[in-house]
């Protein structure tokens, strides 16, 4: 078919992304072309679009100006074109693509098929698309806690966007007994609360080392995760930690250098575990299998994750408003008029 049309958001330097209508490549043998239906901010296309530190400067996948629809990862949309035996037009599919691939900022999206999967045709998109950043963090949780929960452990997450709130719930759903929350946001940690946190800390106010020292009767928190993507939140999530725990860091540097609390650390005997990606070279990306099945079988609520929906015109004011942090976001959708 000839290229198609559409809009599509541009990233032409560090903070500036500009909406233009572009033509979209046909898929070669093994791709297959997206119309996007809905797309979502992820805390790392925040600090790649802002390029604020030196690591993320550094860091470009691409030169300025990126391809459209660059740095989106989290989309569901429907095929329109298919070279892939595995995918035909109208199949609706969840697209968790590698860097390569990062189009999800766009109208459409050619994309390998390895990097999808078959959604059902019922329920809201918005409900079918976390289960991307569901999938990063089954995959993480892989790597903090492999083997079976022992009775009575206790876990505290640092940061409960909505990565933070998937975590938590995992957590729980995994065997934790108790799970601490810990946010700048008031409002995040009102829905921490919601899915059932089972203490919370609104961070500078409270001690969040206090908290979980309370919590656990001295003992510090079995697993920390931290999910902010901030040097002060790993900061946080090492004050935590308890004797002979773990450290888990999901979020992506804040710069290439921070402070470690080593003598702490050390006394502690706590080791740490980064999985800041690697969930979609999985043959068969199996941790994305298994967030759809987590949030088709009601184990993982995701229905309050999405606050704030904009049109891709405003992705702008969209990506303003996943920096701030203002109105009680947790979560932010893009839809393509």
């Amino acid at each position: 078919m000839p290229h198609v049309r559409g809009e599509a958001a541009v990233l032409v330097e560090p903070g500036r992304l500009e909406v233009a209508e572009v033509a979209f490549r046909e898929p070669a043998e093994g791709e297959v072309l997206v119309r996007n239906t809905i797309a979502a901010i992820c805390g790392s296309d925040v600090h790649r679009v802002r390029a604020e530190s030196p690591f993320f400067r550094d860091m470009r996948d691409h030169p300025y100006p990126c391809p459209a629809g660059y740095p989106g990862h989290e989309g569901v949309g429907e095929v329109v074109e298919s070279r892939s035996a595995r995918f035909s037009p109208g199949d609706l599919v969840l697209t968790v693509p590698n860097h390569a691939y990062m189009a999800s900022f766009a109208r459409y999206q050619t994309i390998a098929d390895r990097f999808l999967l078959p959604v059902k045709g019922t329920g809201a998109p918005t409900v079918q698309l976390m289960a991307q950043q569901l999938g990063t963090v089954v995959f993480a949780l892989k790597r903090f806690w492999p083997e079976p929960v022992p009775q009575g452990s206790t876990a505290a997450v640092v940061g409960v966007g909505s990565a933070g709130l998937l975590f938590q719930q995992l957590l729980k759903h995994r065997g934790f007994e108790k799970v601490v929350a810990v946010d700048l946001e008031p409002g995040r940690l009102a829905v921490a609360r919601s899915l059932g946190a089972d203490a919370t800390v609104h961070v500078p106010g409270q001690s969040a080392e206090e908290v979980v020292m309370e919590a656990t009767g001295g003992k510090g928190a079995d697993l920390v995760v931290e999910a902010a993507g901030t040097d002060g939140a790993r900061e946080h999530a090492m004050r935590m930690v308890g004797q002979h725990g773990r450290l888990g860091f999901f979020g992506m540097p804040e710069d290439y250098d921070m402070r470690i609390p080593y003598a702490h650390l050390f006394v502690r005997q706590a080791q740490l575990i980064t999985a800041v990606g690697g969930a979609q070279l999985e043959p068969g990306l199996p941790s994305f299998r298994t967030a759809l099945e987590l949030i088709g079988d009601g184990s993982i609520r995701v229905d309050d994750h999405i606050t704030h929906t904009f049109d891709i015109k405003n992705i702008a004011d969209a990506f303003d408003l996943a920096h701030n942090r203002q109105d009680d976001v947790v979560k932010i959708a893009l839809t393509f008029g």
